[in-house]
């Protein structure tokens, strides 16, 4: 890694650079690629000279041009004296914001007379002389303006550098820090701030900087006052900052300086104006230069002047409690532990646990500790302190508190399900929107279970009461989200995540754990219902989200849930990457997250056929699962059918996926009786897919897909699959429409059908499913995919016959050959088969 980079990223800069005939100026902060990117330009080619501006060359006139230029200048005519004396066809002047005036004006004179082709680079922020400047503003050369690199291009330009995939929320974070600056990127890598685990890079450890990277940054903070310096050291403490708050530290006239040098930036955020650093690696730098005292000093002066404000906003109590803990005072319990509510919110839960341990010993304070511990899937730690909690004088909401989420703890955490638990702090309860609350999370743990019967019980039951508060309401909410969804009523769930959203949005603090379960039912309900595109949207909701992206356990849960919608549309290898970085994730214990996700990637790898790593795979899951109930246990049992089938075992994968459609929960049993319908045995199912009551097109689809008897009839369910995103399941119902049309003694429509069908399995990334086995694409000599290609772009026989001068009786030959060997009968559908042999 320590050698040049592989240029990537910039492909759409370096053809605009290519195809301007006069040259170019490029515009870019420092480290942006300016250099790289004219470098690339001009590769190859003869005739280039460089000239490269520095600080040094600018002392003397014409510096920078000095290697290019003979030894005696004339008296007069300088400019065309050393216009003449170029000899180069390509001139690239790197760094012109640092050439000296003389030189400046040189490459204007070349410009004006267009002497010579000119890429020109200029580093932004700077002020280069108006000679420059007037490249672009006077219209002699484009101006090409090189912005940081897209997430996409640092992923590109990783991968080429590491030969390897960056894991995607270490690529995030490496974009994040850099600001999708190369230089900078580069630089952290050298770093070390990456390890290879298995061929994917993660980020590990805290940021470490080269040397050359923080001279670098130091460099472009360049000098500055004290009190520049003042400002740039609160920001690299507390950023953001509001302009208020600077100026009553001292810093409002520095902040303005610093702003015009494009070192912070400020942004209206409401009614305020907010303070922050033009680039998170500023800060790294500021912060290295004070001592620990000076440091403290700084905390403590951040920590009085935003109390004294009042704590207007949530986080800035976790912020003074923060700046107090770390400049060594001492901070009120009470302070502490609304700062480790705000923390656990954030799921910043390393500093809710440290703000918890705090704030002393008290029921609240080890009850905040134990929930912290949970959510880190520390569950016998946090286990721990939930009993102390509980044996602790607590206020009513708090027991309440800890009587849900310390059945949470032991039933996902540990495997155990303490009914007594809820049932004394029912006893306890003060209000009926408590034991409602209570209610619910027992129902959504015997959900969990496999109780589908309770959970809609306590459904209707709490449905017929007249009112509850909104905490009350929500908590019902999100327990109907999940069982409309199993019970099939995906409209009536997903109306209910919905409001259950919108009520979490309306909340002062952030609900991360109710949200990933929300949109994960939600997403499923859409997939249910056969609406792909829905799904995908609200899955994809938990990346855009910092406080639930940023957490372990809803990643994992987000990456089993998306690996599941890529295999249903058959993209089977793109399952695979998503479902694979999971692995890594997993806690180093047996937890109810090893089921789905390592279900979701045995299941890719059995409909690929690759048995061992299903097999693997499976092996792990049952190494790592917390059985708890069907949530946990059946996404295996899906990989386990594939797998037997994978093996030539299909009786054994049949009644494997028979068994699993036994489960009330239709979430599993729809899929699991269509797995019977695709492995060929629809009369196995057909009447009880008939029966299911499942809202959306997609559960009708199944029963059409079960009761198709006819080959033409295989054909309408496949193009009813492949409209609504489902690839993998329109290319073997048309290759199961092929042996229908064979068996009918059709061979013609059989061709057709396995044409089709091989052109959808060419989309799965790899399917080979029992019903794929053996398909074959239509071969075509180059003359024939040559007549074929034209006559699938509508020409006319005739035309055809014109282009490549041969007879139109030749043609119409060829086509016949053509159309027998693809089974198709008309120019567009011959076109789609044409895309699918060279996708």
């Amino acid at each position: 890694m320590s050698g040049p980079w592989p240029f990537a990223g910039r492909a759409a800069q370096l053809a605009e650079l290519g195809s301007a005939r006069e040259g170019a100026v490029v515009l870019g902060p420092a480290g942006a690629g300016k250099s790289r990117l004219v470098a690339e330009a001009v590769l190859g080619r003869r005739g280039v000279a460089w000239v490269r501006a520095t600080k040094a060359a600018a002392e003397l006139p014409l510096g920078a041009f000095a290697h290019l230029l003979p030894a005696s200048p004339p008296a007069a005519n300088l400019l065309k004296w050393a216009a003449d004396s170029i000899e180069a066809e390509v001139l690239v002047v790197d760094d012109a914001h640092a050439l000296d005036p003389v030189s400046a004006a040189l490459v204007h004179f070349l410009a004006v007379h267009a002497r010579v082709r000119l890429l020109v680079t200029v580093r932004s922020g700077e002020r280069p002389p108006d000679t420059i400047v007037a490249l672009w503003k006077d219209d002699l050369l484009p101006r090409l303006p090189l912005e940081a690199l897209s997430l996409d291009d640092t992923a590109e330009v990783l991968a080429g550098a590491l030969d390897g995939r960056v894991e995607s929320g270490s690529l995030a974070r490496l974009w994040h820090t850099s600001r999708g600056n190369p230089l900078y990127l580069r630089e952290l890598v050298l770093s070390g701030v990456l390890r290879d685990v298995g061929g994917l890079w993660l980020w590990h450890g805290p940021l470490a900087m080269s040397t050359t990277m923080r001279e670098t940054i130091a460099a472009r903070i360049g000098d500055l006052t004290s009190a520049e310096r003042s400002a740039l050291e609160f920001l690299a403490h507390g950023e953001p900052l509001g302009a208020e708050l600077m100026a009553s530290l001292g810093s409002g006239p520095a902040v303005e300086g610093l702003e015009e040098r494009h070192l912070v930036t400020v942004q209206a955020d409401g009614r305020r104006l907010q303070v922050r650093l033009a680039h998170p690696l500023y800060g790294e730098v500021v912060r290295s230069s004070c001592g620990v005292l000076h440091t403290r000093t700084i905390l403590r002066s951040l920590a009085d002047a935003v109390a004294a404000s009042g704590l207007r906003r949530r986080e800035d109590v976790l912020r003074v409690a923060v700046w107090r803990l770390d400049a060594g005072d001492g901070a009120d319990p009470s302070l502490l532990l609304q700062a480790c509510g705000h923390a656990r919110a954030v799921r910043d839960l390393p500093l809710a646990e440290r703000l918890a341990r705090a704030a002393g010993d008290s029921g609240r304070a080890w009850l905040a500790l134990a929930s912290a511990l949970h959510l880190q899937d520390r569950y016998a730690e946090a286990e721990e302190f939930f009993a102390r909690a509980w044996s602790a004088p607590l206020d009513p909401v708090s027991r309440m508190e800890c009587a849900a989420m310390r059945t949470l703890n032991l039933f996902w955490g540990l495997g155990r399900y303490d009914h007594s638990v809820v049932e004394e702090a029912l006893r306890q309860a003060s209000s009926p929107d408590q034991r409602q609350i209570l209610r619910a999370f027992a129902a959504t743990v015997r959900f969990g279970t496999g109780d589908f019967d309770a959970a809609v019980a306590e459904v209707e039951s709490a449905r017929r009461t007249a009112s509850f508060g909104r905490a009350a309401r929500g908590s019902l909410l999100v327990l109907e989200t999940q069982v409309r969804a199993a019970a099939g009523e995906t409209a009536r769930a997903l109306r209910c995540a919905t409001e259950a959203l919108e009520m979490v949005a309306g909340e002062p603090q952030a609900k991360p754990s109710i949200t990933a379960v929300l949109l994960d039912t939600a997403a499923l309900s859409a997939a249910m219902s056969g609406d792909l595109d829905r799904a995908d949207g609200l899955a994809a909701r938990f990346g855009e989200d910092d406080e639930i992206g940023a957490w372990n356990r809803a990643a994992l849960q987000a990456s089993a849930r998306k690996s599941q919608l890529l295999r249903l549309r058959g993209r089977l290898r793109d399952a695979l990457e998503v479902g694979e970085e999971s692995m890594f994730r997993l806690p180093p214990l047996r937890t109810f997250h090893a089921g789905p996700c390592l279900g979701e990637i045995a299941h890719a790898h059995a409909l690929r056929g690759d048995v061992e790593a299903a097999e693997a795979a499976i092996g792990r899951a049952r190494e790592l699962m917390l059985p708890v109930g069907p949530v946990t246990d059946l996404p295996v049992g899906f990989a386990q059918v594939w797998t037997m089938a994978a093996r030539g075992d299909l009786d054994g994968a049949v009644a494997r996926a028979l068994e699993i459609g036994e489960t009330p929960y239709l979430t599993f049993a729809l899929f699991a009786l269509h797995d019977v319908v695709r492995l060929g045995r629809p009369e196995l199912v057909a009447d009880r897919l008939a029966s299911l009551r499942v809202d959306g097109v997609l559960a009708p689809l199944f029963a059409r897909h079960a009761a198709a008897r006819t080959g033409s009839e295989l054909l309408e369910v496949s193009a009813s699959f492949a409209g609504l995103g489902f690839t993998l399941y329109a290319a073997e119902s048309a290759a199961q429409a092929a042996a229908r049309h064979l068996e009918a003694g059709e061979p013609q429509k059989a061709t057709a059908a396995e044409t089709r069908a091989w052109a959808l399995a060419q989309r799965c990334q790899g399917a080979g499913t029992p019903a794929l086995v053996g398909l074959s694409l239509p071969r075509l000599t180059p003359r024939q995919l040559e007549i074929a290609t034209l006559a699938g772009q509508h020409l006319t026989n005739r035309e055809i016959a014109s282009r490549l001068h041969v007879s139109v009786r030749t043609v119409a030959n060829t086509l016949y050959a053509v159309y027998q060997k693809t089974g198709v009968t008309d120019r567009t559908a011959l076109a789609e088969i044409l895309r699918s042999l060279r996708s």
